[in-house]
Order: structure tokens, then sequence, then C-alpha cells
């Protein structure tokens, strides 16, 4: 899957576009640094409620191409400026954690042609 697909499939608004054309084979929801040290990769989208700057510092070292801020949270002007000098993908979904992980989950596991 795509970042752009999986905007989509979580409604998310595109806070920065990154390389939304990079292809996404895990998802790692988490807030706390280490843990996302820890599991995040340069096929990872992380899904965090999680919104400063060193969030991308974390992205930039681990070459993660995409970060899913919950609950409708608006990422401030440093951490879009840092998500655009790191080409990182930056996404906004509406809902909170667990319903954006169900979302994502349910796109990704879903059969050719199921509706989701």
């Amino acid at each position: 899957m795509t970042l752009q697909a999986l905007a989509g499939a979580v409604e998310a608004r595109v806070a920065h576009g990154g390389a939304l054309s990079t292809e996404i084979e895990a998802v790692y929801a988490g807030d706390k640094m280490s843990d996302l040290l820890e599991h995040a990769g340069s096929r990872t989208l992380i899904v965090t409620n999680l919104a400063n700057a060193q969030l991308l510092r974390v992205a930039e070292l681990m070459d993660i191409p995409g970060i899913c801020l919950v609950e409708g949270v608006e990422p401030g002007g440093e951490l879009v400026q840092a998500a655009a000098a790191t080409r990182t993908a930056l996404l906004v979904s509406p809902y909170g954690l667990f319903e954006t992980c169900g979302r994502l989950y349910g796109f990704m596991h879903a059969a050719p042609g199921e509706a989701v």
C-alpha cells in the first residue's frame, strides 16, 4: 500500500506531502520515542499522538517515510518544517489512535475488491 492510499483509508488530511507514493509494509502505533526507534523502519507508517519536532528526528534517523497524527491534532509550524526538511509525509487523522489503527488494519488486510 502507498502512503497516499493509507491516508485515504483514514480520511487523513495531508499536512506535508513528503513521498506519498512510498510503499508501506508495516504500521506501528505508539507514544514512546524508544518504542518508535525499536519498531520503525524505512517502510513503516508511524501512527502517534506525539506532535513535536523530536518525532521528525526519529523519522530521519530511522528513514521513516510517513507519520500519521491522530485526533485531528494540528502539527505546529516547526513540525511541518521538519517534515519538509526530511521529506517525511505528515498526515492528520480525524480519528483517535484505536480507530485509526483499526481502519488501517482493515484496509491493509482486505481482500482485493472487498469493501472496508
